[in-house]
């Protein structure tokens, strides 16, 4: 008796024990820590999921949407692993964002067309007839000519080729994202949505940039925008250079010169005896376009169609021959201040300085007015000859405080700073002429 009683209850707290250690376990397991799944990208341990199959199945619409989105069928480039464990539940990425970390931690391969030049690759589409299209499309839109023009040639100024290969699919860019990449040198630009008021003269001057800037960034065709229109603000560093040659005619005009006479007989008037007329002249010429921009011009042929006739000025002998230039110095004083938003070059015969509206124009040197008033894109417009040779023009001008026949001392305000004509906001486009050409302004500015 005694024995089996003892040997019940030796019995009863171990059973007790072992339950309460089941009970312990089952505790640390179901609340504390639970079953997962580790996954494993290429060796490296990335986050814990509850499931294999759901990790399985997201990794599955991930490929099939990259798939859908390249039009190409996709090879996983990592190895996925998985490993049984147990987590706690804290540690566990949450349904919803699984997929975003899958994202990231994969990397798809496809087979694309690449454009490649001079030997890099800088710009990847889905397949070699869209690459075909794009750099035809180059051609087309940078190899477009002007009234009276003609197109001769049109090739890449580098060696440019279609590559297949494989290559990451997050490289792959839709035809007009490669476009925009390889027109301005890069695949992430600012951009910019044109509001009420704007003009891309203001444009540039808020970002700091030129109006040809933004110009060759977008492909524009003219100067006018449109509300909500998106633009790209770059400076413009294409990889591919599209270099069109073409032949041209046109009529340009021959600037009249003025000739002073000195009247003994009338020691203090200025009278005007003839006034002048401009000339015209054909002009035939081979020029060279790099990207749209004349970069080089050769005439071949001027043939004169009327002379220009000289403007006669009669003066007395006492009047100041404010005319000719003091000291031959061949420099001018800046007729404002302000920054510099369009340079002299090729196809923009001046310079344009940009300071506030209404300020004011200060004749560059002494000289005599021999036009004021309204012509064209020049707006209200003002001509100022210095003698032997030299003559300045001021466009845009809001207003003119000078009239036609006047003699100007050096520094004389003769108008104000304005947006009259073709211009896209204010500014003065000052023009030099030496010999009847046009000269690069900042050769004579000092």
């Amino acid at each position: 008796m005694n024995y089996l009683f003892l040997q019940r209850n030796w019995r009863k707290p171990v059973i007790i024990g072992l339950l309460i250690v089941l009970s312990a376990f089952l505790l640390w397991a179901t609340v504390i820590r639970t079953p997962a799944y580790a996954v494993y990208v290429d060796s490296e341990k990335k986050f814990i999921v509850k499931s294999q199959d759901q990790a399985e199945k997201i990794l599955a619409d991930i490929k099939n949407e990259q798939q859908q989105k390249c039009q190409q069928k996709l090879e996983l480039t990592n190895k996925v692993d998985y490993k049984r464990v147990f987590a706690q539940r804290q540690d566990l990425v949450a349904e919803t964002k699984l997929k975003a970390e899958l994202t990231k931690a994969l990397n798809f391969k496809t087979m694309a067309a690449a454009i490649v030049v001079n030997s890099k690759t800088v710009a990847c589409v889905n397949t070699s007839t869209e690459a075909k299209k794009l750099l035809t499309k180059l051609k087309k839109d940078f190899g477009q000519v002007e009234e009276g023009e003609k197109l001769l040639s049109v090739a890449f100024d580098e060696k440019v080729s279609i590559k297949e290969q494989k290559v990451n699919a997050n490289k792959v860019s839709p035809v007009d994202d490669a476009y925009q990449k390889i027109i301005t040198g890069t695949d992430n630009p600012q951009k910019y949505i044109v509001k009420e008021g704007d003009s891309l003269w203001l444009i540039a001057r808020r970002h700091d940039m030129y109006v040809d800037d933004i110009v060759r960034a977008n492909n524009l065709k003219s100067e006018n925008l449109s509300l909500d229109q998106e633009l790209i603000l770059v400076t413009s560093k294409p990889y591919i250079t599209v270099v069109a040659q073409v032949e041209g005619e046109r009529v340009e005009t021959i600037p009249y010169e003025t000739k002073v006479i000195v009247d003994k007989n009338s020691p203090t008037t200025v009278r005007v005896k003839e006034a002048g007329s401009n000339g015209e002249k054909k002009v035939v010429y081979i020029a060279t376009k790099c990207n749209g921009v004349v970069e080089k011009k050769d005439i071949k042929q001027e043939t004169i169609i009327k002379e220009a006739v000289a403007r006669v000025m009669v003066k007395g002998t006492k009047v100041a021959n404010v005319a000719s230039r003091s000291g031959g110095s061949g420099s001018l004083d800046w007729p404002c201040y302000g920054p510099i938003t369009n340079y002299y070059r090729s196809g923009h015969t001046g310079v344009d300085i940009a300071p506030r509206s209404g300020t004011p124009i200060r004749v560059a040197d002494a000289g005599y007015v021999t036009f004021t008033g309204y012509q064209g894109g020049y707006g209200k417009f003002i001509i100022v000859d210095h003698g032997n040779g030299l003559v300045t023009r001021y466009a845009h001008c809001s207003s003119i405080n000078v009239s036609q026949g006047q003699t100007v001392s050096a520094g004389t305000v003769i108008g104000a700073v304005g947006s009259t004509g073709r211009s896209t906001g204010p500014h003065l486009h000052f023009e030099v002429l030496s010999g009847g050409s046009f000269v690069n302004p900042l050769s004579y500015l000092r």
